[in-house]
C-alpha cells in the first residue's frame, strides 16, 4: 500500500471517529437537556391543583399573611420563608399556587446551584446526575411542593456552601474575590435569617474551613480568603457554643430556636432520616461516599477538594441537626445538595470506567430492600423528609406496592449500570455447558457436588410441581416454600444464562447507560409529585369537601356550617357563607331549619354526633362526603343517587344478622355476641403469615359499659394470636353503644410465622385494664373467657 492511500485511509477512519464522537457528544446534550427539563416540570407540574394541608400549610399561610400585615418589621423574627410567602401573598393574592411559588422557586434555584458546583469541577454530566438525584428524593420534593418545607432554608444554606467555596479557591485579588465576598455576604445574612446558625450557614462554612486548614498552600489563593472562612467559622462556632451552653428558652439566632428540652443527641435519628428521606439514593450514599473521599487519579486537585468539602458538609449538617433535635424541636435536615453530589460524583465515574461493581451491586440491592420493608411497615417513613409534627399517612392509603415497583425498579437498573459497561464480550450460549462438563469430567469432588446440586435442584422442582396441582395436605407454609422452591431452578438459569446478556446489552448503551437509573429515579419522583402528594391532600387538605359541597349545591348554595373548625379554611376555597358552630345542639338545629343544608365536621366527632342524632330523630347522620380521612361534609337530607358514606352506617345494623357461626353469649346482662363470621385464605384454614378477618356481630340488650375493649385470643401448642381492639376499627367504643344496637364489628389478624399445623381454639371477651366482663352465658373457661370456635391453621 502506497504511502498516499495510508494517510488517506488513516485521514477516513479519524474523521469517523471524530463524527461518531460528535454524534455520541450531541446526543447526550439531547438527553441532558431532556432530564432537566423533566426535573423542573416534575418540581412545578400540580402544586396549584391540590388544596392546602390543613393545618399545618394553613399555619404558615395564616403566619405570611401576619408578617404581610406588619410589613415585614425586622423586630418580629419570621422565618425567611414565611416572609416570602406573605409577600407572594400579596402579589398574587391567596392560593396554593403563590403560597408554594418561592419554595418551588428556591427548589430549582437548589437545583441551579447543584449543576453550577459539580459542572465547574466535574463536567456538565455530573452537574445534570446532581440535579436528577437532588429532585427525586421525598426530601427534596415534599420541601418544595409545600407551604411549611424548608427550601427556602436548603437554597441560602446550598448558596453559602458555593460562596464560601469560591471564596476559598479565589485567586489573588481581583473582581472575582470582590464578588465572591459579597455572594458570600449575602448568603451568610440570608442563611442565617431563614434557619438560623446552627443549622444554616454553620455546616458549609465548617466544611470549607476544615479543607482550607487541612489544604497545602499552593501559594495561587488569596491568603486573605484562604484564612477568612475559617475566622467566620470560628466566630459562628463559637456564637452557637455560648448559645448552647446559655440553653435558654428565648429565641436565639445563633440556634434557630430556643431550648424546649429533650433527650441526648442521638445520630440514629438523622441516619435514618436520611435513609428515609433521601430514597432511592440514601442506597447508594454509604459506597457514594467512601468513593469520594478516596482520591482518584482522574480527578483533579480542584475535584478531589470538592468531593471532600461534600462529605464534610453532609457530616457538619448531620452533627448540627442532632444537636438541634436534642434541646431545640426537630429541624428539617438541609445539606440535600451534598449528598446529591457525592452520589453523582460516584455514578459518573463509575459510569466511565469499564469495570462490574459487584460488592457496590450487593450494597445497594440489599439497602433498597431495607427501605421496601421499612416503607410497607411505616408507611410515615417519607413524611420524616417534613420537619412537622402529626403528619400520618392515613389507614386508608396504602401505597406499599407503588414504593416496592418504584424501588425495585431503581434496584434492577442500578445493579445493570454497575455490573455492565461497554467492553463486556458477546456471552457465549454454550459456554455454561461446557464449565458443567468440565466440572463433570474431572471427577471426584467436583462430579459429586454437581450431581449433589442437581437433585436437589430437580428435587425442589418436582415438590413445587406437586404443591401447585396437587393437595398434599401438609401445613400451607411448607406448601408455599414448596411452590417457591419450583422457581429456584428457573431463577438459577436466569442468573447463568439471561444475566451475561443483560449485562452485554446494557454494556453497549456505553457511559449512556446512566440515563435509564436516572430515568428510574424521576418515575420515583412522578410518583411523589403526582400520586403520593395529590393523594395525602385529599386526606390533609379540606378543599375537596369545599368541592363537594360546591358540587351538590350547584348554583342553590345552600347554608353551609363549620362545626367546632376554624373559618379560615372554607375561605381559600368557597366563596359561600359559613356558619360558625361551637355546640352539638347549635349543629342540629341548623341541620333541622328546613331544605337542603351542609356541615363540615371532623371525622373523628361523627361517632358522638351520631349517636346523639340518632337519639333525637332516629336515623343516622347523611354523609355525602368522606374522601378525607380527616373531614366529612354532612347533608341535612339524604342525596338521590348518593349513598350514605358513614362509617357507622355500616357498622350499625337495621336488622338481625345470620353469621356464619351463631353464638349467643350473655356479657354481664349488656352485651350479647350474636355470632361470628371467618374470611378464610383457603375454604376452611388459613397458614401461617397468612391474613384473615373475622366480623363479630353484638346486641346492646342494657346499658353498655365504658371504655371497654374486646379481647380476642387464638390459643394452641403453647402459642397465642391476640387480637385486642376497640369496636370498629377504633371508632366505635362500647360507651357509645345504646341499647338495642346491632355492631358489626370486623378486624383483620395476621397469624405468626411460628404457629405450626394444627387446630387452635379461638377464645372472646370485653377487658378494662385487669378486669374483664363477667360472662353469664356461654362456653366459658372460668376465666371470662367465650370460647367460640376452631381455627384450623395448616
Amino acid at each position: 500500500m502506497s504511502r498516499s492511500s495510508s494517510k488517506s485511509t488513516k485521514s477516513w477512519t479519524d474523521t469517523e471517529a471524530r463524527a461518531r464522537l460528535a454524534a455520541v457528544w450531541e446526543r447526550s446534550v439531547a438527553l441532558d437537556r431532556l432530564v432537566l427539563a423533566l426535573v423542573s416540570l416534575l418540581t412545578v407540574w400540580g402544586i396549584w391543583s391540590f388544596g392546602i394541608w390543613d393545618p399545618w400549610e394553613l399555619d404558615a399561610a395564616n403566619a405570611a399573611r401576619l408578617a404581610s400585615e406588619v410589613g415585614l418589621d425586622p423586630s418580629v423574627h419570621t422565618a425567611l420563608s414565611t416572609r416570602l410567602i406573605g409577600i407572594a401573598f400579596e402579589v398574587f393574592g391567596i392560593g396554593e399556587w403563590s403560597g408554594r411559588l418561592p419554595s418551588v422557586t428556591a427548589a430549582l434555584l437548589s437545583c441551579a446551584l447543584t449543576f453550577i458546583l459539580l459542572r465547574a469541577r466535574f463536567g456538565q454530566r455530573t452537574g445534570v446526575i446532581g440535579v436528577v438525584v437532588l429532585a427525586s428524593t421525598p426530601l427534596f420534593l415534599l420541601n418544595a411542593r409545600l407551604l411549611m418545607g424548608a427550601a427556602v432554608e436548603v437554597f441560602t444554606q446550598s448558596w453559602v456552601g458555593l460562596a464560601a467555596l469560591a471564596v476559598w479557591s479565589s485567586p489573588r485579588a481581583s473582581r472575582r474575590t470582590l464578588g465572591s465576598y459579597a455572594l458570600l455576604a449575602v448568603g451568610l445574612a440570608s442563611s442565617i435569617h431563614a434557619s438560623g446558625v446552627l443549622l444554616g450557614p454553620l455546616p458549609p462554612i465548617l466544611a470549607v474551613a476544615a479543607l482550607s486548614l487541612l489544604s497545602d498552600d499552593d501559594g495561587r489563593r488569596n491568603r486573605v480568603a484562604r484564612w477568612l472562612v475559617p475566622a467566620i467559622a470560628a466566630t459562628l462556632a463559637l456564637g452557637v457554643l455560648r448559645a448552647v451552653l446559655l440553653d435558654g428558652p428565648a429565641f436565639s439566632i445563633w440556634l434557630g430556636g430556643g431550648a424546649v428540652g429533650g433527650n441526648p443527641p442521638d445520630f440514629d435519628k438523622v441516619l435514618e432520616l436520611i435513609f428515609h428521606g433521601f430514597a432511592p439514593w440514601s442506597a447508594a450514599l454509604p459506597v457514594a461516599a467512601i468513593w469520594a473521599l478516596a482520591p482518584r487519579r482522574r480527578r483533579s486537585d480542584s475535584a478531589q477538594n470538592l468531593a471532600w468539602m461534600l462529605a464534610l458538609w453532609a457530616a457538619f449538617e448531620a452533627a448540627s441537626w442532632t444537636i438541634a433535635a436534642s434541646r431545640y424541636g426537630t429541624p428539617p435536615y438541609l445539606a440535600l445538595v451534598p449528598l446529591a453530589g457525592l452520589v453523582a460524583i460516584w455514578i459518573s465515574e463509575v459510569s466511565e470506567e469499564p469495570a462490574a461493581r459487584w460488592p457496590a451491586a450487593i450494597v445497594a440491592v440489599l439497602l433498597i430492600g431495607l427501605l421496601i420493608r421499612d416503607y410497607a411497615l411505616y408507611p410515615n417513613s417519607p413524611l420524616a423528609a417534613l420537619a412537622v409534627d402529626g403528619l400520618e399517612v392515613p389507614g386508608v392509603y396504602k401505597p406499599g406496592a407503588h414504593w416496592a415497583l418504584l424501588l425495585g425498579m431503581n434496584a434492577l437498573l442500578l445493579c445493570l449500570m454497575l455490573l455492565s459497561h461497554e467492553q463486556i464480550d458477546r456471552p457465549n450460549a454454550g459456554g455454561a455447558v461446557k464449565w458443567l462438563r468440565g466440572q463433570w469430567r474431572r471427577g471426584g469432588v467436583h462430579a459429586a457436588w454437581l450431581l449433589l446440586a442437581s437433585l436437589l435442584l430437580a428435587a425442589g422442582f418436582v415438590f413445587g410441581l406437586m404443591c401447585f396441582l396437587l393437595d398434599l395436605g401438609i401445613a400451607s407454609r411448607a406448601q408455599r416454600v414448596g411452590r417457591a422452591l419450583l422457581f429456584v431452578p428457573l431463577g438459577l438459569a436466569g442468573l447463568v444464562w439471561i444475566l451475561p446478556w443483560l449485562r452485554f446489552a446494557y454494556g453497549r448503551l456505553g457511559n449512556q447507560r446512566v440515563y435509564p437509573v436516572l430515568g428510574a429515579s424521576l418515575l420515583m419522583a412522578g410518583f411523589i409529585a403526582l400520586s403520593f402528594q395529590p393523594a395525602l391532600s385529599q386526606h390533609f387538605s379540606p378543599k375537596p369537601i369545599y368541592d363537594a359541597y360546591a358540587e351538590l349545591s350547584a348554583s342553590n348554595r345552600e347554608p353551609l356550617a363549620a362545626y367546632k373548625l376554624p373559618s379560615t379554611a372554607a375561605r381559600y376555597y368557597t366563596s359561600a357563607p359559613v356558619e360558625d358552630v361551637e355546640r352539638q345542639v347549635d349543629l342540629f338545629d341548623f341541620l333541622s331549619k328546613g331544605g337542603q343544608r351542609f356541615a363540615v365536621i371532623e371525622a373523628a366527632s361523627l361517632p358522638g354526633l351520631n349517636r346523639a342524632y340518632r337519639r333525637k330523630t332516629g336515623e343516622h347522620l347523611f354523609v355525602a362526603d368522606a374522601r378525607s380521612a380527616r373531614l366529612l361534609l354532612i347533608a341535612a337530607r339524604a342525596i338521590d343517587g348518593r349513598a350514605n358514606q358513614s362509617f357507622i352506617a355500616a357498622a350499625l345494623l337495621d336488622t338481625d344478622p345470620k353469621p356464619q357461626q351463631r353464638v349467643g353469649a350473655n356479657f354481664d346482662d349488656r352485651i350479647e355476641l350474636l355470632g361470628y363470621d371467618l374470611e378464610l385464605p383457603d375454604e376452611d384454614s388459613v397458614g401461617a403469615g397468612q391474613r384473615f378477618a373475622v366480623t363479630w356481630y353484638w346486641r346492646a340488650i342494657g346499658e353498655a359499659p365504658s371504655e371497654y375493649k374486646v379481647f380476642v385470643h387464638v390459643d394452641g401448642f403453647g402459642l397465642r394470636l391476640n387480637g385486642d381492639h376497640v369496636p370498629v376499627d377504633g371508632r366505635y367504643p362500647t360507651k357509645l353503644w345504646d341499647e338495642g344496637d346491632l355492631i358489626a364489628d370486623t378486624q383483620e389478624l395476621t397469624v405468626p410465622p411460628n404457629f405450626r399445623a394444627g387446630d387452635y381454639a379461638i377464645y372472646v371477651g370485653l377487658f378494662r385494664g385487669t378486669e374483664r366482663l363477667e360472662l353469664k352465658s356461654g362456653a366459658n373457661d372460668g376465666e371470662n373467657r367465650l370460647k367460640v370456635g376452631m381455627l384450623r391453621v395448616r
